[in-house]
């Protein structure tokens, strides 16, 4: 698995860096939560290590951008011990919370019992495509390509009813649940961002009603 280790203390990031590499895993470290987030926008990640208490930004914070835009387990780590600190930590989106000190085997265990959340997902096949919905990622021959979760909703609804043309307020529902103070035009930038990650059409213009998939994408590179 692709573990971000998130902590200010070089020790910890260390040791932790050493048994999941040697448990096979691919790791990867930040010492900030700005570092964090440009590490989570860049690669596909299966878990996340996070210390509560980074310099920058609070580790609530990260642990809510990460659940927002991609459901990625988290697993916290803080020297906080009352239990109104583990109440904010799982409402934050924590899928456990570790208590400092403690030994590296058990967040390796605790990562592994994790996984089989982040690894059941189904997958929508369009074109070149491979869309692995639960990891808000699309397959692209041999490249990965991070999402946002409003963009992985947006290629989701769109590719699993390619026929379909949806409006601004369908794919805004989708997102969010409901149109009611929410803008309909941010849509459109979310639009934008697929077709730039795609490098592609796949996703048409239908003037005057909203957007679809191309069908002439489906089946052959465009």
């Amino acid at each position: 698995m692709k573990v971000l280790i998130i902590d200010d203390e070089e020790k910890i990031t260390d040791v932790l860096t050493s048994y999941f590499e040697r448990n096979g895993d691919q790791t990867y470290v930040a010492n900030t939560g700005e570092q964090a987030i440009e590490i989570m926008d860049s690669i596909p990640l299966d878990m996340i290590i996070l210390d509560l208490m980074l310099p920058d930004i609070d580790g609530e914070e990260i642990c809510q951008y990460a659940k927002l835009n991609y459901q990625i387990p988290v697993i916290m780590l803080t020297a906080k011990i009352s239990i109104e600190d583990k109440v904010n930590g799982f409402n934050s989106g924590a899928d456990d919370y570790v208590v400092k000190p403690f030994h590296p085997k058990e967040i390796l265990i605790r990562a592994e019992r994790l996984l089989p959340l982040k690894t059941q997902q189904d997958v929508i096949r369009f074109g070149d495509l491979t869309i692995l919905k639960e990891l808000n990622t699309v397959k692209r021959q041999e490249e990965m390509i991070q999402l946002t979760q409003h963009e992985a909703t947006i290629l989701c609804l769109l590719a699993e009813n390619p026929k379909k043309v949806y409006s601004r307020d369908d794919l805004l529902y989708k997102m969010v649940g409901g149109v009611q103070e929410n803008n309909p035009r941010v849509v459109d930038q979310h639009i934008k961002n697929l077709r730039k990650k795609l490098n592609n059409d796949y996703i048409q213009t239908v003037f005057g009603i909203g957007y679809k998939m191309n069908e002439m994408a489906d089946g052959h590179e465009i």
